[in-house]
Parts: C-alpha cells; structure tokens; sequence
C-alpha cells in the first residue's frame, strides 16, 4: 500500500506539472499575440475652428472692395452721357403776311398771308460727361459739379401743321422759303417761351435728383453730405 508521505510527493508532482502546462500556454499565446497586426486607433477629426476666422476675413476684403473713391463716383455719373432732363410741350401759331411794294407804296391787291400752327417739344437737359464729383472722407462730404442745362433741341411735330387761313396776292405766291422763316420764327418763339417758363432751371433740379440717386447707390448718404454746383463759363 502506498504510504501517506508517497502520496503528497506525488500531489505535488501533479500539482507542478499543472503550473508548468498553463506558463507555457500563457507564454504560447504572447507569442503568438505579439505577430499579430494591431488594429488602428482611429481618431476623428476636431471641428475647424478656422471657418470663422476666414469668415471674418472676407468680411474686410468686402469692406475694402466697398470704398468708392472720387474718380469711381465720378465715372459712374459720366457713362449716363448727355441727359435730356425736362421737356417743354407747346402749340405755336404763326402768321405770315406780306406786300409788294413800289417805292414805298404798297401795291393794292397784292398782300399774301397765311395763318398756320404746329405742334412740338423743348427738350433741355445737362451734359453728365462734364460732371466731377470730389469725396472728402475726412469731412464726409460729396461735391457734386455739373455743367449747366441747355436747351438740346427743338422737335416740330410736321403731322400736326394746321392751316387756318391763307391768301396769295397779285404777283407775290407764297414761297417754301416764307415757309422755312416762319418755322425759324416758330422755333425762337418756342425756345423762349420755355426759358420764360424755367424749363432750364426745372432740367437742373431733375439731373441733381439722379445725381443723387445714383451717389446714394455707392455711398451712405446717411454718412455724408452731398452739395451740388455748377462749372464755370
């Protein structure tokens, strides 16, 4: 029979070889752990904080690019060239009346006349391409100078000719000349009667209100003051 001493020598045996098979599976499995390719560690991405810093720097490229300067003003009005700024509408009648004469007496039944009327349009208006603009940032003012109104034409409307009475004398017709001389005669009576009615002084305001209008798309008025005055000679 085996004795007590015999068989704690052999638990202990037992025992050993127990730890000495779970070492070299735990050294086996290090091994084999260690040539196996680790896994990436991924890391994701901070929020850019740079959005707002380019943010802001547009921002002051757009301010810059927004400073108008004097000759940016004053070419903006130029391009809009000669502007017809106020238009006179009238209805002119003309009479016409003349007499062969010998020496200085006047020949009986040989007067001709006539009585005609037409209708037309003044048109007055200022020469933008003569304008300059001075914009003082210091100061925050807008000097406007522009050139004066004029009368840029005088249009007879042909269609509406009236004749209301005509008479031809004894050896005097009525010529196209007579014609072309009341027509002048027209056209000075016209071009008077608008300057009695301030058509200039109407074309005037008209083209400092879209002076105005235009300045005001390319700049704060709110910031600045805009005073108007005229070219000399």
């Amino acid at each position: 029979m085996v004795t007590d001493k015999k068989k704690t020598k052999l638990l202990m045996v037992l025992i050993a070889l127990v730890l000495l098979t779970i070492a070299v599976l735990l050294i086996v499995y290090a091994v084999r752990s260690a040539g196996r390719p680790k896994t990436p560690v991924t890391v994701s991405p901070r929020p850019a904080q740079e959005v707002v810093v380019r943010e802001k720097e547009v921002e002051k490229i757009v301010t810059v690019e927004k400073e108008i300067s004097s000759a940016m003003l004053t070419d903006g009005v130029r391009e809009l060239g000669l502007l017809v700024t106020e238009e006179y509408y009238f209805t002119e009648v003309v009479s016409y009346s003349s007499v062969k004469k010998l020496w200085k007496l006047d020949l009986p039944f040989t007067e001709s006349s006539y009585l005609v009327s037409y209708d037309g349009v003044v048109r007055a208006g200022v020469d933008l391409s003569g304008a300059s603009i001075v914009k003082d940032d210091e100061a925050k003012l807008i000097t406007v100078t522009l050139p004066e109104a004029v009368i840029t034409d005088i249009d007879i409307d042909p269609e509406s000719f009236k004749l209301y009475s005509e008479k031809a004398g004894l050896g005097n017709p009525i010529s196209a000349a007579d014609f072309n001389n009341s027509l002048i005669e027209l056209e000075n009576g016209a071009r008077e009667k608008a300057l009695d009615r301030d058509v200039l002084t109407r074309a005037d305001d008209n083209a400092r209100t879209l002076v105005y209008n235009v300045v005001g798309t390319l700049c704060d008025l709110s910031e600045y003051r805009l005073v108007f005055g005229h070219t000399e000679g």
